[in-house]
């Protein structure tokens, strides 16, 4: 019989702590696991309990404030406590691979994500300069990217969430190192490119790859963990394996996550026929732009869609699909090469000689809130969640006397406690910043909702809450949305129509119920397909 492989990490009794005004928080309390060589470990909990901030430790960046502590914290027979940061730089990329859950503050916005993923392999002498040139391409095609030798030239910010996503992961598995710490890796991929980075990490872990994998998807969880640890305000409420976590838990904390996934959700009730004046126009929308190999490509062509008051339409495709860009064009954010957008009977966006200038739309911006993708890069660092409130109920008129208690009601509203108010975005966790950023766009009291990603970030707890809040407005104030979102689940529960993108062009339009359930275009039976793959697998709670 043979011996069991040595462990790639080893965990004991790690706490991690963090000074404050009044003493110290404690974020992570005698935490305990072992990792070998091609085992997927898995965190789930609720955000706030305890996840990153571990990842984060065992990879010796817990932050300012941070104190750690550990019986036993190993990577194979080295010792991680207390490491010079010389050390650090000679682990990190080689032997740890780290995958951000915040793709965009994680890329450098002023280089080339090819560029990024080869410094990497730069600093650890890994080939020549020809050779880390076609790792780069190679990787890129690995993790799902088409046209990779295009994306590897392009910096973050021409990229769309997804594909950033997977230019992160390309970067943190270019080392090929013996552990993966994965953050929320399928946070902005659509069902497709889901399947894809779970294949790819069934390889890795198919030749030895040690995988920490942290995520809200309990169905990519399911498809992945061989165990599983539930976290709850940093503590360990149950540990086991994956079968047993998913299919017989015992701690209500662990059955309410699982019941709270949005795929068990019934879809939403058919809503009647649409009927009055639309709230929102967009006729044939165009944006094209010239790549770094000089090519010019459309974003999106001929995009049409109405959407009216009380109802939520849904903009489903791909990563790159069009899905974000059409939504900034929508906001006024972007200037279309054609088409216009008409908000409250009145020219919100023309392209042309004559666009609508942002003097015309001031008055009205109000009645349009939106709710990004990627909260942190949307706030001030420098002001607190209060002032970030503060600023969006100016913006609507509320008296400042009002501010204090008004942001009280908004932080409830969101499951958020009122003492959130005095901490700056970036000492938030993720799923906090994406509360605060929804109590900003609800704040103004808008018509209209434009909500990329809105719950991405949020374990399905939250979501729920979340999305149940979105509805409960909806009801209360007549508000319409447009919803994108990669979550079919969401999608089915939250939408009244849908309309699928496809390479910057709609391939299909019509109700949530004949788009969802009769699809017609093959692109949309393969997308529904690969999300049904991911959400089947996770097993109904008994």
């Amino acid at each position: 019989m043979s011996a069991l492989p040595d462990p790639v990490l080893h965990v004991e009794d790690l706490s991690v702590s963090f000074a404050t005004p009044r003493g110290h928080t404690v974020a992570v309390q005698n935490l305990s696991f072992t990792l070998k060589p091609g085992q997927v470990v898995a965190l789930v909990g609720e955000s706030g309990s305890g996840k990153s901030v571990t990842a984060r430790s065992i990879i010796g960046l817990t932050g300012a404030g941070g104190h750690v502590s550990a019986r036993r914290l190993s990577l194979g027979d080295d010792d991680l406590r207390d490491l010079p940061e010389r050390r650090w730089r000679d682990i990190r990329g080689r032997r740890i691979g780290m995958v951000l859950q915040d793709a965009l503050v994680a890329l450098d916005p002023l280089r080339p994500v090819g560029r990024e993923i080869a410094e990497s392999l730069a600093v650890h002498r890994r080939g020549t300069a020809k050779e880390r040139t076609r790792k780069v391409l190679e990787l890129l095609e690995q993790v799902g990217i088409r046209e990779p030798d295009l994306r590897a030239r392009q910096r973050p910010d021409e990229l769309s969430g997804g594909l950033r996503q997977r230019a992160l992961i390309a970067s943190a598995i270019a080392m090929s190192p013996s552990l993966l710490i994965a953050d929320e890796p399928t946070t902005a991929l659509d069902p497709t490119v889901q399947a894809q980075i779970l294949d790819l990490f069934s390889s890795l872990r198919d030749r030895g790859t040690g995988l920490l994998l942290i995520s809200h998807d309990l169905g990519f969880v399911a498809k992945l963990a061989d165990e599983i640890i539930v976290l709850e305000h940093g503590k360990v409420v149950e540990q086991g394996p994956a079968a047993r976590i998913l299919t017989a838990p015992k701690h209500p904390y662990t059955i309410t996550l699982l019941e709270a996934d949005p795929s068990r959700h019934p879809a939403r009730p058919v809503a009647p026929e649409p009927t009055g004046d639309s709230l929102l126009e967009a006729r044939d929308l165009s944006f094209i732009r010239k790549g770094p190999d000089g090519v010019i490509r459309p974003i999106i062509s001929d995009v049409t869609l109405t959407l009216r008051r009380g109802r939520t339409l849904g903009l489903i495709g791909e990563s790159g699909s069009g899905k974000t860009t059409t939504s900034r064009i929508i906001a006024g954010l972007l200037q279309p090469d054609t088409g216009t957008v008409s908000f409250r009977g009145e020219p919100w966006v023309a392209a042309g000689a004559q666009p609508v200038p942002e003097r015309m739309r001031r008055p009205r911006r109000r009645f349009m809130a939106l709710i990004y993708q990627d909260p942190l890069s949307s706030f001030d660092p420098r002001w607190t969640v209060f002032d970030i409130l503060s600023d969006a109920l100016s913006a609507a008129g509320e008296p400042k006397a009002n501010h204090t208690d008004r942001i009280g009601e908004l932080l409830e509203r969101v499951r958020l406690p009122c003492s959130i108010a005095r901490r700056r975005p970036g000492g938030i966790s993720g799923g906090q910043r994406q509360r605060v950023a929804i109590a900003r766009a609800v704040a103004v009291k808008p018509d209209l909702l434009i909500c990329d990603e809105p719950v991405s970030a949020l374990d399905v707890s939250v979501q729920a809450q979340v999305l149940d809040l979105l509805e409960e407005l909806q009801r209360d104030f007549g508000l319409a949305c447009l919803f994108i979102s990669h979550d079919m689940g969401v999608i089915r529960r939250m939408c009244d129509d849908v309309v699928v993108m496809q390479e910057g062009r709609i391939i299909e339009v019509g109700t949530a119920a004949d788009v969802l359930i009769r699809p017609r275009h093959s692109f949309t039976q393969s997308l529904l397909t690969a999300a049904t793959k991911l959400s089947a697998s996770l097993p109904v709670v008994a």
